[in-house]
């Protein structure tokens, strides 16, 4: 009976100083690049993110991670447009986003859920 490779497939070692560079190259193939906005949703992103500082009501923002889109539900406290960046929170949770990372913004109904 011709058993192939299979005996041994359990058998797989990987050394510490191998395992690292292995793993760090698996995440680079999975990095997720912001993708380019119109200008037009440029301007409907910056619409409903001052809405939501001015009227103190939630807002649902996708924002780029390193590994993919994120979504936060809250309300925009702050905006500093100097260091591009604004704080969002709700209830149980607080981010500091860059505005270079928003991708999508939108009005909700109800309050504060977060991902």
């Amino acid at each position: 009976m011709d058993r192939g490779n299979k005996m041994w497939e359990g058998h797989r070692v990987i050394l510490p100083e191998h395992r690292d560079p292995l793993l760090e190259q698996r995440q680079r193939k999975n990095v997720y690049h912001t993708p380019e906005m119109a200008d037009n949703a440029l301007e409907e992103i910056n619409r409903v993110i001052e809405w939501s500082r001015v009227k103190k009501k939630p807002i649902a923002l996708t924002y780029a991670n390193k590994y993919g889109p994120k979504r936060f539900t809250g309300y925009v406290t702050r905006i500093d447009p100097i260091e591009r960046w604004l704080v969002i929170q709700n209830r149980e949770d607080k981010r500091v986003i860059p505005l270079s990372k928003i991708i999508g913004a939108e009005t909700v109904t109800n309050g504060g859920s977060t991902e």
